[in-house]
């Protein structure tokens, strides 16, 4: 296997995980940002992130939905490799 495809896969790898494991510590950090610095449009990433991890660990094809994206960044980051490769 090429570096190139390694490289897709940690990628796609990477997305698929924060997907499914990483939507509600990044709200809570936004959280956390808002009240440390006083910015007040902070708590909207944590509406958004939070909301959107509650939302989305409920829907039963979670997972199947995770891997997909993550199969589908992998497949991106591949063809953006051999169209380079080319050029």
């Amino acid at each position: 296997m090429s570096s190139g495809i390694i490289r897709a896969s940690l990628w796609g790898l990477i997305v698929a995980i924060y997907l499914r494991f990483g939507l509600e510590p990044t709200g809570w950090a936004f959280y956390e940002a808002s009240h440390a610095l006083s910015v007040d449009g902070l708590y909207w990433g944590y509406t958004v992130f939070r909301g959107g991890g509650y939302a989305f660990s409920l829907w039963q094809y979670q997972t199947i939905a995770c891997i997909g994206v993550g199969l589908l960044v992998t497949l991106a980051l591949q063809f953006r490799n051999q169209r380079r490769s080319r050029v």
